[in-house]
């Protein structure tokens, strides 16, 4: 049950409020200690520091929280974290209700805007498996897909977590080689994303807000991320904030001295 004043909170998820152990334990010098998400076993694969795990529990209790994640709903189902409202999903072309069901409105944008896109994202990342073969790097493209197996976009990934400065080298190459002007890339980490310009969350935010905010105007919103690609929707919000030494704080950091 929400009121007119309780602040909605907005946030990412990976490496925001939970991260996998290798990076817990080898970059950020943090003790997992409570399961933020399984993996695909079902297996404990994302943790929480104290802290998080006492933060988060704070946005839980205090406000109408809500993950925005580049996390497709079948991954976002693995999420260890007991939220109850609505979610963002799929870098935002997915906006699930109270009931994890698909918000059948922005399906329909959503589904309206890939249409003519959907077939071009099967060709990129066929276009970038051939180049991780062609250049003999170690890594895979997966395909995102939502609404009965719609192609959303493809992130790549290298089999060795440590290398990933070889997959931003395919990326490179493909955006030389191909025809990317549909596209917008994400990256982070051992992690590219080819997303579609129609598909951030940014956009589902906005959407999100004006439905929460149309009875409630003056609600404040408080958003978490730690990638530059989530200012997307971090600029939405009345205040917004970021982890230490995250990909945003260190993007920052030099401009600000």
């Amino acid at each position: 049950m929400t009121n007119n004043s309780q602040p909605i909170a907005l946030i990412d998820l990976d490496d925001t409020i939970f991260q996998t152990k290798r990076k817990m334990l080898n970059e950020l010098n943090l003790e997992p200690k409570h399961v933020g998400a399984l993996d695909r076993e079902y297996q404990p694969r994302s943790f929480m520091s104290e802290k998080q795990f006492n933060f988060v529990n704070w946005l839980l209790s205090t406000a109408e929280t809500i993950p925005v994640t580049a996390r497709g709903t079948e991954e976002l189902s693995r999420v260890q974290v007991p939220f109850t409202s609505w979610a963002i999903a799929t870098h935002g072309a997915v906006i699930l209700n109270q009931h994890r069901q698909p918000d059948e409105e922005w399906k329909a944008v959503v589904q309206q805007r890939l249409k003519h896109i959907s077939p071009l994202v099967i060709q990129l990342r066929d276009a970038c498996e051939q180049l991780l073969d062609k250049m003999q790097v170690k890594g895979w493209a997966r395909i995102n897909y939502e609404y009965d197996r719609l192609p959303i976009y493809f992130v790549m990934k290298h089999t060795d977590s440590t290398q990933a400065e070889a997959i931003y080298q395919v990326a490179e190459r493909l955006l030389k080689e191909q025809d990317c002007s549909e596209f917008y890339v994400h990256s982070n980490g051992n992690n590219v994303a080819f997303l579609p310009h129609c598909i951030d969350k940014g956009q589902a935010v906005t959407h999100l807000l004006s439905r929460l905010r149309k009875n409630a105007p003056h609600r404040p919103a408080l958003g978490f991320g730690d990638s530059t690609s989530d200012h997307r929707f971090l600029h939405l919000c009345d205040w917004f904030g970021m982890p230490q030494n995250s990909q945003l704080s260190q993007f920052l950091s030099p401009l600000i001295k």
